[in-house]
């Protein structure tokens, strides 16, 4: 734009009074232009915004989701359901979740039976304010949830916690007075379904459990698994009668869990047809005695995964013959020793010739675990935790895996974060996985190891038994390693990631975390515990409206 006053711009001129009016005159006419353009701008802004909202809105019809076939997104919904558990009740994961991005994939969920074939239910605390409102409202969602799955097979987890019980006139710990619900509402109203059962999992007193006294075999046509983790009693049903239990003596049941406390040898199970068996020991009770779990495992000849909480004492009486489990591949033991000093015979009496997994918690066995272990020729996974494990005893232990092992995790957790405290792993027992002229190696078919604590362990001695290992790789008989993972409780002396880079560029995971060892401080003045009610959050999901998740 042409200015009279161009030679003027940017100069220290000062314009005359017949000037000022000029310019004046000038900037009047400039603003009356600008607010035009100003004007078509955002004419223009909002008229690209209606196209680009037009395009985006005719784009999103032509999603490649919208045209997946039916039967496709149906599989989809099915994969996006949790598979290390049973379903929750919650609005933030499937298949809640997916009735909420549109109606039609609302439509489609709950067109899918099999979506709310799985559930798992925390009884609310009944000393909560407004318990009864809140539990009528999971009730509720139980049903709708469970009115969803059609004619599927079922798997339920109910689980009721101890501060639901015998709460009724104990105003002063719950600090109101618990309305008089009865125990048995959430069991009862399963009772319907019981023709359905697959897997069922109870965490509840006796006195909840007793509203499926009644049900029998015939009643649970299909239950394949039951887990009846029933607390201790405060109203003297301690255990239940065997006639209370029929629905242990379903025709299809072949997996069973409990705590030690509940294991009867008069329950009416069908203990040569177990294929899976759990007895765990709660924190006020022992485990398993030697001669018992022996017992128990000589009745169950067809077991295929077994996990066993034990407490061993020396001088178990040696049985005529000895526990023989031809078909047991995965088993889980942790140990309690009495005595390292008189070994249990326990390991001595066990016979598992295709275990294939094994995990194990706890004591030594008074060094009956490697000779355990040079009977598994099978054995592919080997799992082993202890507070205490001498490193004469690793020793043995690795010798003793056999060649057909794949993976080994090792955790010794004596040392923990505290200053001090060396574990039992060091160069030399690292050493044992490399090939020597004088030793023979262990573990040849290694892929993936995992160590905890290993304090005398070195990052260059982990380094070069990568690099030996690695270095194997080319033989048909010596897999290449595929994982390592190493966490300690030391500082870093080496960046691992950086000496392995080439193996890891190759494909191999490296998994380093160092932890410093922390100072023991005095332990602080203890802190009353407070009497407010505790949050629902910890004992299950946020209660919510059926309306807010159906």
């Amino acid at each position: 734009m042409l200015s009279p006053f161009a030679q003027r711009l940017g100069t220290n001129y000062c314009p005359t009074d017949v000037e000022v009016l000029e310019i004046q005159n000038l900037i009047s006419q400039a603003l009356h232009q600008l607010l035009s353009l100003d004007s078509a701008v955002e004419k223009h802004e909002e008229d690209r915004k209606t196209l680009s909202s037009y395009i985006d809105e005719h784009k999103t019809l032509l999603s490649p989701v919208r045209r997946l076939p039916l039967e496709i997104l149906s599989e989809i919904f099915m994969a996006c359901l949790p598979t290390d558990r049973f379903c929750a009740m919650s609005a933030s994961e499937a298949p809640v979740l997916l009735g909420h991005i549109c109606s039609s994939w609302r439509a489609l969920s709950l067109a899918i039976p099999q979506l709310w074939a799985s559930l798992h239910v925390v009884e609310p605390l009944r000393y909560e304010t407004a318990a009864e409102k809140v539990v009528g409202q999971r009730l509720d969602g139980m049903k709708t949830w469970l009115g969803r799955s059609g004619q599927c097979p079922l798997s339920i987890s109910l689980h009721c916690s101890s501060g639901n019980h015998n709460l009724t006139t104990d105003d002063e710990w719950a600090g109101i007075v618990a309305p008089p619900l009865p125990p048995d509402l959430f069991s009862k109203e399963l009772i319907p379904f019981a023709g359905r059962w697959k897997h069922l999992d109870l965490v509840m007193y006796p006195e909840g459990f007793m509203a499926l006294a009644n049900l029998t075999a015939a009643d649970v046509p299909m239950l394949q698994s039951i887990s009846l983790f029933l607390h201790t009693s405060y109203f003297g049903i301690d255990d239940l009668d065997s006639a209370q239990s029929g629905i242990l003596e379903g025709p299809s049941l072949s997996g069973f869990a409990t705590w030690v406390s509940g294991l009867n040898r008069s329950l009416p199970l069908q203990w040569h047809l177990l294929v899976d068996l759990t007895i765990e020991a709660d924190p006020w009770e022992p485990g398993l005695h030697d001669e018992q779990a022996l017992e128990t495992l000589s009745c169950c000849p067809q077991l295929q995964t077994c996990k066993l909480s034990l407490y061993l004492s020396p001088g178990t009486q040696l049985r005529l013959c000895p526990v023989e489990l031809r078909h047991l591949h995965s088993l889980e033991l942790f140990v309690d020793d009495a005595s390292e000093s008189c070994p249990s015979s326990f390991l001595y009496q066990l016979r598992v010739p295709n275990l294939r997994k094994l995990v194990f918690r706890g004591g030594t066995l008074g060094g009956s675990l490697p000779p355990f272990l040079s009977s598994c020729k099978c054995l592919d996974s080997f799992d082993i935790e202890g507070t205490y494990i001498p490193k004469f005893t690793l020793r043995k232990i690795l010798r003793a895996l056999s060649p057909t092992l794949r993976h080994l995790t090792i955790r010794d957790v004596r040392g923990g974060p505290v200053a001090g405290v060396s574990g039992s792993l060091d160069n030399d027992l690292l050493a044992l996985f490399t090939p020597s002229d004088n030793t023979q190696w262990c573990c040849p078919s290694l892929q993936t190891l995992t160590v905890t604590c290993p304090h005398q362990a070195s990052d260059l001695a982990i380094q070069q038994f990568v690099e030996r290992r690695m270095a194997m790789g080319g033989s048909n008989a010596t897999p290449s390693l595929k994982r390592i993972c190493f966490h300690f409780y030391r500082p870093m002396e080496l960046d691992l990631k950086i000496g392995l880079k080439p193996f890891i560029g190759a494909g191999l995971e490296v998994d380093t975390m160092y932890i410093l060892p922390q100072p023991v401080s005095p332990p602080e003045s203890p802190v009353l515990p407070s009497m407010e009610p505790v949050e629902s959050s910890i004992w299950g999901l946020v209660d919510t409206a059926p309306s807010d998740w159906s």
